[in-house]
Formats: structure tokens, sequence, C-alpha cells
């Protein structure tokens, strides 16, 4: 009879493969939705710091983000009515402006007549 060793450094290295490349599958497949996650919770950050820039600058004038009774507007709409409050004093940085026009467009996001 043969003597057969059942753990030979061959099958140690092909199992050692095996679950290498299976973990390697587990974090791909997890990837995406930990991006996933990542990208919701910077949203949500990026939300807030809008909110609050638009409570220190337009709140004072307009009582509200979302008018229900306005028909809805594109991206390029709202940048015209940024563009328009500076002509009111409206005096914030580009970055603050792009941050309100996206909190905008993304609370009306499906109201507006064309793709923004």
């Amino acid at each position: 009879m043969l003597n057969k060793r059942l753990f030979t450094s061959k099958r140690f290295w092909l199992t050692t493969i095996c679950l290498i490349c299976a973990m390697g599958v587990l974090i791909v497949i997890q990837s995406p939705s930990l991006v996933a996650g990542e990208k919701a919770k910077s949203k949500n950050v990026e939300r807030m710091k809008a909110y609050k820039v638009y409570q220190q600058h337009c709140m004072g004038c307009h009582d509200s983000v979302a008018n229900p009774e306005q028909p809805g507007r594109t991206r390029d709409d709202w940048h015209l009515v940024v563009n328009v409050m500076h002509g009111y004093g409206l005096d914030i940085s580009l970055e603050e402006s792009e941050l309100i026009i996206d909190m905008l467009y993304d609370l009306r996001q499906g109201m507006e007549s064309e793709a923004g």
C-alpha cells in the first residue's frame, strides 16, 4: 500500500490560495455597499452644511426651502435664482452658492420639467 499523507505541502498551498481568493471575492462584493454608505453619509453632511448656509443667508427673506405652490425648476434655473439674489445683496462664496443650488434642486428633484 501507498503511504499517503492527508495534508501535503501542495494541498496546503492550494487551500491557502483558495481561502485568499474567497476573501478577495467577499471584499469585492462588500465594497460597493461600503462605498454607497460613505456616499450617503457624505451627502447628508453636505445637505446639513447647505441648509446652515441657507438658514444664515436666505431665511431672512424666504420662509422655506421648498414652496409646494411653485413649479419645479431645473438646476440651471436655480443658478439663475441664486445669481439674481446676489443682485439683492446676497454675499456668499461660489462654493456656498453651489451648496444652496444643489440643495434646492435635490429637494425639488422629480418636479422639474427637465433634468439639470
